[in-house]
């Protein structure tokens, strides 16, 4: 006889009976690890018959780390168990109870706002130079700090005007006379670009080199030199008013001929040479009018040339302002195109200074246009600097009993370097009683 198992018939069925046999064979496991703790599958409940730690043996602080001697069930393997970490116990109303994982409330880059208060409060009080003493009238800053002064004119960066290479970088090299040095192809002679290189306003810090623009160029030069050959050609006004006095001459001497003799020369003879002597002066006029036209001419193609400098002119990359260079972005020999940034020009002649003052001690009203000192003590001085300035504005915005106000200062030169840099901290004295001009020390470059 011959059976033949078909499952597909009977789907319920199988199923039925597969999870009978699946559930009496995880009763029959579970009853018979019952006993074998290191074989159960389920967590082991606590039961008074496990055997209790001895009482001479010293609790132990923590969790038990020598987890290769543990078994699943948390009981090493000579039948003694480990050690549970002693919590401390929980205040009602205060969080789970112990021994139960707490959640913590973790946040990673939360957003806040920026507080220039809380900023300045935080940094510690910079006492007073020795020597110095406030007056009646004088208020101190609990905190001033220096920064580049906001606004057009003291920091730059200089970008690229059109695409092209750059084949020189650096500050333009000037002769013995003043004038500035070039090469063989016309470009500028250049010192190598480095951080913290002085330059001036309107100085050429780079060149960028477009084939296409020198080809321009050097076309234009070549249509003004045939335009200016043009505009000087005398010849054909000169040939034209020659052929006009010929053409009317004849014309004089068969008029006298026909008075003399009357009907001697016929008058279509007379007519004709009548119409020789008008073509010869439209000849003339034409002639004087296409020297005219030359002259104009002359004209568009020095327009062209304007153009195609005007054209190399966006290809010089200059300084906006005198300063010092504080970084470079593109190196000799980089492709740029329209907008790349390629320096970072810094002007530190004035420096601002942001300061905080205690509202309590004084308002905004009362210090704003008056007159500042400020002392600076930085490495490298032997006493502390003393520079003078002026308040441009007192916010009038109290935040915890405090206000911000900022001072203008006129930056100086010791040993080759700032005496301010931004970033520092400095002492600066209000002077109540003393007025000063916001313009004296607000002044732009020339």
């Amino acid at each position: 006889m011959k059976f033949t198992w078909k499952s597909v018939r009977y789907p319920v069925q199988v199923s039925f009976y597969a999870g009978l046999v699946l559930l009496a064979a995880a009763v029959s496991l579970t009853s018979a690890g019952a006993d074998t703790p290191g074989m159960s599958i389920f967590p082991e409940k606590a039961s008074d018959a496990q055997p209790a730690p001895a009482a001479d043996t010293p609790a132990e602080e923590g969790l038990n780390l020598d987890i290769g001697r543990l078994d699943r069930s948390g009981r090493a393997p000579d039948g003694v168990q480990a050690q549970p970490r002693e919590l401390p116990p929980t205040p009602p109303n205060m969080g789970p109870p112990a021994g139960r994982p707490q959640r913590l409330d973790i946040r990673v880059n939360v957003p806040r706002e920026r507080n220039p208060i809380a900023e300045l409060e935080s940094a510690p009080l910079l006492p007073l130079p020795e020597g110095v003493t406030l007056g009646e009238n004088d208020v101190l800053a609990k905190s001033a700090v220096t920064e580049i002064p906001k606004g057009e004119g003291y920091e730059a960066t200089v970008s690229a005007n059109s695409q092209g290479k750059l084949i020189l970088l650096g500050r333009q090299k000037y002769g013995e006379n003043g004038e500035p040095l070039l090469d063989d192809d016309g470009n500028p002679v250049m010192i190598p670009m480095h951080r913290g290189m002085e330059v001036k306003e309107g100085e050429i810090l780079g060149v960028q080199y477009n084939q296409a623009a020198h080809a321009r160029r050097t076309a234009a030069e070549r249509e003004l030199e045939v335009a200016k050959k043009e505009a000087g050609k005398q010849l054909e006004v000169e040939v034209a008013e020659a052929s006009k006095n010929v053409a009317l001459m004849e014309y004089k001497r068969a008029v006298n001929s026909n008075k003399r003799v009357p009907n001697s020369i016929s008058e279509d003879e007379i007519w004709q040479k009548r119409f020789e002597w008008y073509r010869g002066q439209k000849s003339e006029d034409k002639a004087r009018y296409d020297l005219e036209i030359a002259a104009l001419a002359v004209d568009v193609k020095e327009a062209a040339i304007a153009v195609a400098d005007a054209d190399l002119e966006e290809r010089l990359i200059r300084s906006p302002l005198s300063g010092q260079v504080d970084d470079i972005f593109k190196n000799k020999g980089e492709w740029l195109r329209e907008g790349d940034n390629v320096l970072h020009v810094l002007r530190l002649d004035k420096i601002n200074i942001t300061a905080d003052f205690d509202s309590e001690v004084v308002t905004p009203s009362m210090i704003q246009g008056k007159a500042v000192t400020v002392y600076v003590t930085k490495a490298g001085l032997d006493e502390p600097q003393k520079l003078e300035g002026v308040i441009t504005y007192a916010r009038p915005v109290l935040m915890m009993n405090r206000f911000v106000a900022y001072a203008e200062v006129k930056n100086t030169h010791i040993d080759g370097g700032w005496v301010l840099l931004p970033g520092m901290r400095v002492n600066l004295i209000v002077h109540k009683d003393k007025d000063a001009d916001p313009a004296e020390f607000a002044e732009k470059q020339e």
